[in-house]
């Protein structure tokens, strides 16, 4: 019989004996999956970097990701073009997609991970900022320098001073610096 059948004037005090949890894919205890970040950056203005996170299933499976705002609730779920799963077994890979992030606000968010268990979710910091980014200066190479092989009795040659005042020298690559203690009288 259903509450909807009760009759006016009669009051019910509805019972709990017995509770039943059904979920075949397993319990909390049985599943313990983990979210690791590998990088939870995005800058606008560099979208090749992109937010990277390292999911340890532990014989459960991801079932969704969901957004977190800046204020902590959850706005929405990613849909699979939001982002891409690589990787095989209980060890895989996501990484969320540009274009979902180049809409947001430059602001501190997060990501929800969700599984077909009853494990509860994981939460993971995403930072999405939209800083001008200096081109990279060609670099050119050092030129080769021949280093000196000092013999048993001779010091190694030095190339200059490692500051303005200071006696320490630098000693150029490849070399062997032999330091000595004067006796003091």
């Amino acid at each position: 019989m259903g509450l909807d059948s009760v009759k006016a004037g009669v009051q019910w005090a509805p019972t709990m004996s017995e509770i039943q949890v059904h979920n075949g894919s397993g319990s909390a205890s049985s599943h313990k999956p983990a979210v690791a970040v590998v990088n939870s950056n995005f800058n606008k203005q560099a979208p090749e970097t992109l937010p990277e996170y390292t999911v340890t299933l532990d014989g459960d499976k991801l079932q969704s990701i969901r957004w977190i705002g800046s204020e902590g609730n959850v706005l929405s779920s990613l849909d699979e073009g939001d982002y891409t799963v690589s990787g095989e077994g209980d060890k895989v890979t996501v990484k969320i997609a540009a274009d979902f992030l180049k809409g947001k606000d430059a602001g501190n968010y997060g990501l929800q991970f969700e599984f077909a268990s009853v494990a509860p979710p994981r939460k993971v910091s995403l930072n999405v900022t939209d800083e001008a980014v200096e081109p990279s200066k060609p670099t050119t190479p050092a030129k080769p320098t021949t280093p000196a092989k000092p013999g048993a009795n001779e010091q190694p040659k030095t190339e200059g001073v490692a500051k303005t005042g200071s006696s320490v020298p630098v000693v150029a690559a490849g070399t062997t610096m032999i330091v000595r203690k004067r006796a003091t009288r």
